[in-house]
């Protein structure tokens, strides 16, 4: 890790076995693990560790390790309900679920990935991986590719050179076919998810611009094959766009 001689390099420590301990998910970190990782000694790793257990960003269980604390669950949900462009959007999105049975989100790009902001689910109950919060792929969900679409051809080239794995047999994994994709996705103004992210699960996808005429966002109506078919998609195409045009007006974009 560089260090930036106006930063902090305790915090950029602290930071990093946040990550660690984040990407590891539920089988948490160890002291030895944590300490390896970050290049420090156990004593210095575990000062780092018992300092962000007492503010609560981290927890430690009974075989002695460590979790994302409860801590952070308070900082999101205060960082989410504060975000103008969640709250200028939640509206549209809670008119636009009156037309559809099915789920609605909001995402932003969060680097190489996309983040959900928001989920209102329909009538219908769906199960789905997302939740709000949660990272996900780009070029495999319809919000994603609408995000992708309207990044510069060099931003899309690093996504693409982290490797485009297979989420599902329907995954686009070709570099090629993917730019082919997004160059129809600004064609006709929305993206489609076609069990590219999870089998059964069938994804439509509109961009939200904001005053500068750039892309900060997508809206999505997500269903099963069964119900979401190709046609309905193009039947419910036009509400999608007319929510993520509202949202973008919001947000200042002028058209």
């Amino acid at each position: 890790m560089s260090h930036d001689t106006n930063t902090s390099s305790t915090v950029e420590k602290a930071f990093a076995i946040l990550d660690l301990v984040h990407a590891k998910g539920a089988t948490g970190l160890s002291l030895g693990e944590v300490s390896k990782e970050i290049g420090v000694a156990k004593s210095t790793a575990y000062r780092y560790l018992n300092t962000l257990e007492k503010l609560e960003v981290v927890e430690r269980d009974r075989d002695d390790r460590f979790f994302l604390g409860i801590k952070l669950i308070d900082l999101a949900s205060g960082l989410l309900s504060q975000s103008r462009f969640r709250s200028a959007a939640i509206p549209h999105l809670e008119e636009l679920s009156t037309h559809t049975p099915e789920t609605i989100h909001l995402a932003v790009r969060s680097g190489s990935d996309m983040v959900y902001l928001a989920r209102i689910d329909g009538s219908h109950a769906l199960r789905m991986a997302s939740r709000i919060g949660a990272r996900a792929q780009m070029y495999c969900t319809a919000l994603g590719k609408c995000l992708l679409a309207n990044v510069s051809e060099k931003a899309v080239d690093e996504i693409m050179s982290e490797g485009l794995e297979p989420r599902t047999p329907k995954t686009i994994t070709d570099p090629d076919a993917l730019r082919r994709e997004l160059d129809e996705v600004r064609a006709r103004g929305f993206a489609i998810d076609n069990e590219e992210n999870e089998m059964g699960v069938r994804c439509m996808g509109a961009p939200v611009f904001n005053y500068t005429g750039a892309v900060i966002g997508a809206v999505s109506i997500s269903g099963p094959v069964g119900r979401l078919t190709h046609e309905k998609c193009l039947e419910v195409a036009p509400q999608l766009q007319e929510a993520a045009r509202r949202i973008s007006r919001r947000m200042g974009y002028s058209t």
